[in-house]
């Protein structure tokens, strides 16, 4: 475990809730933060207990690590802003400044939503190349046949130079399929399903990395407890 009053200035703005490491660095090279009154340049830069951090003259405190799960109802956008009214800010109260979506859910699209204030995590969650799996149970139509099955599981064209290959699809209803993705797209299951020529009629996000939906209710959310927030960490080999 890191020491908190000794972290790396990238560290400690995504510990704060700022950005991930990633874009911290870029924060920092721009001149963006001041430690002490001084701008500082180095991501590695070591922030002390009680040494002043600013980003764009607003003072940079730690914030307590929260991650939660929402179960979103359809109707709602993966946004936080209070203007409007279908965000999801109307379903969660009590996080911590810093707290954002992981990925996205379009309007929709219901069900699991993760939420946290810890940047890298969500960095590490959401870019393709931790391959984190997404599952998603998929309501069609018509019933899917072996040959739409087939079709699903070998992929297709999505878009220009976007190919959608699910890792996993298994039949879970008379009507219904679920897919495993290792990828975040932009509606990439609704535009894999009209790529292979099927209707699509609802679709949920069940699970995300090792995290389900199970004991949420629809439109409610709760914050993982320590050993399952341990498992999502463990998905994207993050430890503090």
């Amino acid at each position: 475990m890191v020491q908190e009053n000794n972290l790396r200035l990238n560290r400690y703005l995504a510990r704060a809730g700022i950005t991930s490491r990633r874009k911290s660095d870029l924060l920092i090279q721009e001149g963006k933060i001041s430690v002490n009154g001084e701008i500082i340049t180095v991501p590695g830069f070591r922030v002390s207990d009680g040494d002043e951090v600013t980003y764009q003259g607003h003072p940079v405190k730690l914030q307590p690590f929260m991650t939660a799960a929402l179960n979103k109802p359809h109707g709602f956008e993966t946004t936080l802003s209070p203007d409007s009214k279908r965000s999801i800010l109307r379903l969660i109260s009590g996080l911590p400044p810093g707290t954002v979506p992981v990925g996205r859910l379009d309007i929709n699209t219901g069900g699991l939503l993760l939420l946290s204030n810890d940047g890298e995590l969500v960095n590490r969650l959401t870019h393709p190349s931790w391959e984190v799996e997404r599952e998603y149970r998929v309501f069609l139509k018509n019933p899917p046949g072996p040959s739409a099955v087939r079709s699903l599981r070998k992929g297709a064209s999505i878009g220009p130079g976007e190919f959608s290959k699910p890792f996993s699809v298994e039949p879970s209803g008379k009507r219904s399929v679920n897919i495993v993705l290792r990828t975040g797209r932009n509606r990439e299951v609704r535009r894999l399903v009209e790529a292979c020529n099927l209707q699509l009629e609802g679709l949920e996000r069940v699970r995300y990395g090792p995290f389900t939906l199970k004991g949420i209710e629809r439109g409610e959310w709760r914050l993982l407890d320590d050993d399952e927030l341990e498992a999502l960490m463990k998905a994207v080999r993050l430890n503090y």
